[in-house]
């Protein structure tokens, strides 16, 4: 965000919802390409605005506007407080501000700079009772397939065998020897699962979520809703399972072991990621971990043998 337009989006903000901004601030965290501000007006007010950069983005931010609007009022999401997409300027939305809610992303300061992830005790609860609700909410008209499902992964994971064999995901020969029963169980997904039966986030992880309330009453808002679209009943929960076993949750086996074809499917794209050389180092070794956990999972469900390679644990 350049600092010319970091006032031009708080004055808008201040327009749509008929406020004067006085202050603003970029979120302290986040892995968006869009504008980003907490904006605080002269009645003491905030809210945060969102506005796209490109027209990709424009495009995500109309569909995660649809889906806030469709929402309203359910306690799944952040409420819309103000919207500006007049065609002469790209889109921006507002929304209420989320500060003061506890959000795991930002649950503890690292002594080098940056957060780590903290679940407090009932937290994952509220997060299965939120995405117990989401499932129930009924589809808006004409919603299209989730951007977050992926094509088939697994002939292209095969062809990475011995590279995922050098970066110790994998056991020599395993995915060789079990590379028609997985791909089959990838290319079934298409046709085997309900992919249009619930409405689900498509980027369900730690930093997407806030929690609100007390322990005994705590409550899950979802943010980013970019990639929101129809889908399987258990997408999202498929798809956070394995950061959130990172970052001390249940190991997902423990969770469900099918449908398999969804775990196959979704469980692709970081076995890909793993062999990534151009990319951080923190985050090839975050694609690297979830690869482990995702195959484990995967012939967990399939009734495979262990896939991983045992850890040295002297040192």
């Amino acid at each position: 965000m350049t600092a010319a337009a970091t006032p031009e989006i708080a004055g808008t903000a201040g327009s749509l919802l008929g406020k004067t901004a006085t202050a603003w601030r970029a979120p302290a965290f986040g892995m968006s390409g869009a504008d980003r501000l907490i904006v605080t007006f002269s009645d003491g007010s905030a809210a945060f605005a969102k506005g796209a950069t490109t027209e990709e983005i424009a495009g995500w931010l109309r569909n995660e506007h649809r889906i806030l609007d469709h929402l309203r009022g359910t306690g799944l999401t952040p409420e819309v407080l103000g919207w500006q997409d007049d065609g002469t300027r790209l889109p921006l939305l507002v929304t209420e501000d989320l500060s003061a809610a506890y959000w795991p992303a930002a649950g503890a300061e690292n002594p080098n700079g940056g957060t780590s992830t903290v679940w407090r005790p009932g937290d994952i609860d509220a997060l299965r009772r939120t995405l117990d609700r989401l499932r129930r909410t009924p589809l808006p008209a004409r919603l299209p397939r989730t951007p977050s499902w992926p094509g088939p992964q697994w002939p292209r994971v095969i062809e990475l065998a011995d590279r995922l064999v050098d970066l110790g995901v994998v056991v020599p020969g395993w995915l060789e020897a079990h590379a028609e029963t997985l791909t089959a169980v990838d290319a079934a997904a298409d046709t085997a699962l309900d992919l249009g039966a619930c409405l689900v986030h498509g980027d369900f992880r730690s930093d997407n979520v806030c929690l609100l309330g007390g322990a005994g009453e705590r409550e899950a808002r979802l943010v980013d809703w970019s990639h929101a679209g129809a889908g399987h009943e258990l997408h999202d929960l498929v798809q956070l399972l394995p950061t959130l076993h990172l970052e001390g949750g249940p190991p997902p086996w423990q969770v469900c072991t099918e449908p398999a074809p969804l775990i196959a499917r979704l469980a692709g794209p970081s076995l890909q990621r793993a062999c990534v050389s151009e990319q951080p180092t923190w985050l090839r070794r975050v694609f690297l971990e979830l690869a482990s956990i995702n195959l484990t999972w995967l012939a967990a469900a399939l009734g495979l043998p262990q896939p991983v390679p045992e850890r040295d644990t002297n040192g």
